[in-house]
């Protein structure tokens, strides 16, 4: 990966943060919280492997959701409850660069064919899940 933003063919955008693993990790902690977000589960992949005796650059992937957006989309289009609720994954690279991971929503309507009745909440998860990378990624996020 190059630059400070990639769009993968298969719906994952991945985000460079600007700050080292752990301030990432806990400036998402804190940007879900500040939004209101459940956060239901959060994996320490990293510390997972190092318990089987393993090795792995430092990764988490947090779990998190909305209700009151995520399902209004699954009664719509029930299958979108594969991918719902959120995930984020935030990981280190070969060449230590931290990076901030997550599905695309807009990628996700295509991949589901999601009717127009979910498309403007896909549109607001997507502008929201932004927000939360850059946020977690360093960058200033200014209202309006």
């Amino acid at each position: 990966m190059t630059g400070n933003v990639a769009r993968a063919p298969d719906g994952i955008i991945s985000l460079r943060s600007s700050l080292p693993f752990k301030k990432t990790v806990s400036n998402l902690s804190i940007a879900l919280q500040r939004r209101g977000m459940a956060i239901y589960a959060r994996a320490d992949h990293s510390a997972n492997a190092i318990a089987a005796g393993l090795e792995l650059r430092p990764t988490q992937l947090f779990v998190f959701g909305f209700p009151e957006v995520e399902s209004p989309i699954i009664k719509h289009c029930p299958a979108l409850g594969l991918d719902l609720p959120r995930k984020i994954a935030v990981w280190e690279d070969e060449a230590d660069r931290i990076w901030i991971s997550y599905n695309d929503p807009l990628w996700l309507a295509r991949r589901y064919s999601a009717g127009p009745d979910v498309l403007p909440l896909l549109r607001a998860m997507a502008t929201s899940l932004t927000g939360i990378a850059l946020e977690a990624g360093g960058r200033v996020v200014r209202a309006g």
